[in-house]
């Protein structure tokens, strides 16, 4: 059973991970000009510009109600379990590779597919029903994960939106140093 659900879609890379990719970004400008010489683009260098471990494109906020079975009977209700969670959807920058048309100065990003990366529950927001419940926290983390997981998992929305999230931080890190040699990204 579920109170509320969001979708949050956020461009969710930390700010230190922006600056370390401008100013790589930049660095790469900056040494091309100062040598004089034509910049050629490569899949290296490319990858270097985006080379954080983990890209966290979208938020899938879900408030939730779970129940806990008995130990005794798995078919019966010891008591439910109200809760908050964030699912986090992304993927691993190493496995984003690039086409790169010299021809026609166009750089393609082959993305790997998105998936969940974390599921995150608000230890704070818990509460039992009935409130006297005798609630085991490892499990009842576990039970409030699973159901939180399954949730986002049916959610297409958060998937396309991470996807979104995730071409446009890409496009935004990459046009300066494509524009700079005269190649344009395309999806």
């Amino acid at each position: 059973m579920k109170l509320t659900k969001k979708l949050i879609g956020t461009g969710a890379i930390s700010i230190a991970v922006v600056v370390v990719a401008v100013i790589a970004v930049m660095g790469v400008i900056k040494l091309s000009k100062s040598s004089g010489k034509r910049t050629v683009i490569t899949t290296s260098s490319l990858k270097k510009v985006l080379s954080i471990s983990e890209f966290s494109t979208g938020e899938f906020c879900y408030n939730g109600i779970v129940s806990i079975p008995k130990n005794s009977d798995k078919n019966k209700t010891d008591y439910s379990v109200k809760y908050d969670s964030t699912v986090k959807a992304g993927i691993d920058a190493k496995d984003i590779d690039f086409v790169i048309d010299n021809d026609n100065k166009t750089i393609t990003p082959v993305l790997p597919d998105i998936s969940i990366k974390d599921v995150l529950i608000d230890e704070k927001s818990i509460s039992t029903i009935p409130e006297n419940a005798t609630a085991k926290l490892k499990e009842t983390l576990s039970v409030c994960k699973e159901d939180a997981l399954r949730e986002a998992k049916e959610n297409n929305e958060l998937l396309d939106i991470a996807k979104t999230n995730l071409q446009n931080t890409i496009s935004a890190l990459l046009t300066p140093i494509a524009k700079e040699s005269g190649y344009k990204i395309v999806w």
